[in-house]
């Protein structure tokens, strides 16, 4: 019999005691404000922002916002979360406060963006952030999503839901840079907005956030249709756009009387055409490329692969590519990751949490946590060791972030004591090696 489990054994009793002083969860969120030093966030709200607080402010509006900015990344994904953070001894010394500002403190400076210009001015802080991790090629992939509300904000209103079929919502409309993750620009928009609302004025609002950037592509899905989206994307995107169409009849009418092209024989078989087709709203022609598949099952009868009872999955995209249309395909699917970055902004930085019930404030909340998505996004990319690069915001947390340590003071250094044995200690240091490199 094992020893040591004889089902005798008594668990040690262990007592509690409050008396461990300068304890902090947020171990590893010193290396995190550290970088966003290096990012120059707080300048940044401070040449951005056209907010205006009392000059003898305790909380000065840019510092305020970087802490919330802070306070989001490391999880508090509701302003009334961080009533527990108000004394943690780190992040006191990180923003330089003896006392983080209260809760309602930031509840009063998010109502400071009470009109539109406003809260426009978070804007040029986002992108700040998102041109550290842009590349030299840019492909512009668009989307929108839906966010249920139970209260009774602004602009909230019984739209597409397919969620929660007959709640109000509001719908906003988000850009990110297809190759770094990045979020470009996003727009809060009431719930009766369809994807396509407004797209012609957000498209040029983003490119003039980023002047002198060259976009080479566009990707757009199905809700973003009609002559107006199409003409736009054909006269800024440098090389082309593929943009996912609804198989209305006449287009399916159209297609029957081209034949298709199987063009692999995998798991799934897969066939394609392309033909040019005008509809009634279009200006001109435009090229469609159409996919079908299905499920093979892997056995061969008369020379051929025998298709499993499946019915053919079918896609359709408008495009001026002049690609083949399998590599049209594979293209427009590597949008999908945008679903990801989504809802990444949404389980991570609470992107569908909306605190107040005014407009204006819920936008800037929502720029906020997009702020705070590209901070991290561009901490992992330009800091983060490969062990780090690909994990979510929540491993993140809970392997670098929110970690026990100890802030000690002795002939006048502050120490961050970390566990001994801490499982990324070499990471770590490499993390903090290229930090420096940055400062």
């Amino acid at each position: 019999m094992d020893k040591h489990n004889t089902g005798t054994a008594q668990t040690a009793r262990v007592e509690e005691t409050f008396s461990l002083k300068c304890a902090t969860i947020f171990g590893g969120a010193n290396i995190l404000a550290d970088y966003a030093k290096a990012a120059g966030l707080e300048g940044l709200f401070a040449r951005c922002l056209n907010v205006e607080k009392a000059p003898y402010a305790d909380f000065p509006m840019d510092k305020s916002m970087a802490a919330f900015v802070l306070a989001t990344a490391l999880g508090h994904e509701r302003i009334f979360h961080l009533a527990g953070v108000e004394d943690d001894p780190l992040l006191k010394i990180k923003m330089g406060w003896d006392k983080l500002p209260d809760y309602t403190t930031f509840y009063h400076d998010i109502h400071r963006f009470n009109t539109r210009e406003k809260a426009d001015s978070l804007r040029p802080v986002l992108a700040a952030l998102a041109r550290r991790t842009m590349r030299d090629s840019r492909i512009l992939d668009f989307d929108s999503t839906v966010e249920t509300v139970y209260g009774s904000q602004e602009g909230a209103a019984i739209g597409y839901n397919t969620a929660k079929p007959g709640r109000p919502s509001l719908h906003p409309l988000l850009v990110f840079d297809g190759l770094s993750q990045a979020l470009l620009d996003g727009e809060l928009r009431d719930g009766t907005a369809g994807s396509a609302t407004g797209f012609k004025d957000f498209l040029h609002r983003t490119l003039a956030l980023y002047p002198g950037v060259a976009v080479d592509y566009i990707r757009l899905d199905a809700g973003f249709a009609g002559e107006e989206v199409y003409a736009e994307a054909e006269e800024h995107a440098k090389k082309g756009y593929v943009a996912k169409i609804r198989q209305f009849s006449a287009l399916v009418d159209k297609a029957r009387l081209f034949p298709w092209r199987r063009v692999e024989y995998t798991d799934y078989i897969v066939e394609v055409k392309s033909f040019s087709y005008q509809a009634s709203d279009w200006s001109k022609p435009r090229r469609i490329v159409m996919i079908r598949y299905r499920e093979a099952d892997g056995q061969e009868q008369s020379g051929q692969m025998r298709l499993a009872e499946l019915d053919w999955r079918t896609a359709a995209m408008v495009t001026e590519l002049d690609w083949s249309e399998e590599d049209i395909w594979h293209f427009y699917n590597q949008r999908c990751s945008q679903e990801n970055y989504i809802k990444e902004m949404k389980n991570g930085f609470g992107m569908d949490r909306i605190p107040t019930s005014r407009f204006t404030a819920n936008e800037a909340v929502m720029l906020l946590k997009g702020i705070a998505y590209n901070l991290v996004l561009g901490f992992r990319e330009e800091v983060g060791t490969p062990g780090f690069r690909r994990m979510t915001v929540a491993r993140l947390r809970r392997e670098l972030l929110l970690i026990a340590a100890v802030v000690v003071r002795h002939a006048r250094r502050i120490v961050l004591r970390l566990a001994a044995g801490f499982r990324w200690r070499e990471d770590y240091l490499l993390m903090r090696r290229r930090l420096e490199a940055l400062m």
